[in-house]
């Protein structure tokens, strides 16, 4: 018989013992600790993830890992940014599109956090793909944002998220120590859109926007503003755009033919 996650075995990371052993894992908040601007789901149940390569689950517990390669790590960040005082950084990636992390004393604070304030429930399952999803659409965990109905919390950690790396690329080819005070200015309102729940969604994207520029868009933005997932949204602008180039940085400004594309994109999704 099937258990629920908050039935599985349960506790502190330090707890556990991985190996490569595939499976299915579950993030919880502990008793009395609390995510600014969260709801979690059953029994402080925020999310869950899939272990089914080679790393099985010790490689994708996320407590000691690096933000840039961990989606709940970055929803975590977003959430945290000002409590933590965190500093997101531009990855550039050449041959596909950029993505962010933390600097090293910021991912070290948020693991640090994390060992303090969650708690691990592992299921092992020699195929667990399928129970993965299984679960995200029955719980659908705040931290989840693919594979469950999108809440208004599950949007504003999206449109978070968005702000965070549209801020970023709207610096590209500066470093956090050129303009210190304008990256403390990002984090915070990164945070804000995370923690404002009375904020309409597109008024929340519309400010994630202006990190970058009054006359400049990007697709994660356009996706917030949405209500799209940015790697759903990417993936339709690659198969739909004729003007595609790899690398696509997809930054355009507000009114330009390749602009328009994109939102007429954005618009055919989010009206399917």
């Amino acid at each position: 018989m099937k258990q629920a996650p908050f039935e599985w075995r349960r506790g502190p990371r330090s707890n556990f013992s991985l190996g490569a052993e595939t499976g299915v894992y579950a993030l919880f908040l502990r008793e009395g600790a609390v995510l600014p601007g969260v709801e979690p789901s059953t029994d402080g149940l925020i999310y869950i993830g899939l272990a089914a390569n080679q790393n099985g689950l010790r490689g994708r517990c996320h407590f000691d890992a690096r933000t840039r390669n961990h989606s709940p790590r970055k929803s975590l960040a977003v959430l945290l940014m000002e409590e933590l005082s965190l500093t997101p950084v531009l990855i550039p990636k050449p041959n596909s599109s950029d993505t962010w992390g933390l600097d090293g004393p910021s991912d070290a604070r948020l693991s640090a956090w994390m060992h303090a304030n969650l708690e691990l429930a592992i299921e092992v399952r020699p195929e667990p793909d399928g129970r993965e999803t299984e679960l995200v659409g029955r719980y659908a965990p705040p931290l989840n944002l693919t594979k469950c109905v999108q809440t208004e919390q599950h949007r504003r950690i999206s449109q978070a998220r968005a702000g965070v790396m549209a801020g970023l690329q709207g610096r590209r080819g500066l470093t956090a120590s050129d303009n210190p005070g304008l990256e403390r200015k990002r984090a915070k309102l990164a945070s804000a859109l995370a923690n404002d729940t009375a904020r309409p969604i597109r008024q929340a994207s519309l400010s994630a926007r202006q990190l970058v520029g009054a006359d400049t868009d990007t697709a994660e933005t356009i996706a917030a503003r949405y209500g799209l997932h940015p790697k759903s949204y990417r993936q339709r602008l690659r198969d739909s755009i004729p003007w595609y180039r790899k690398p696509q940085d997809w930054t355009f400004a507000a009114g330009s033919n390749e602009w328009r594309d994109m939102i007429a994109v954005a618009e055919k999704m989010a009206h399917r």
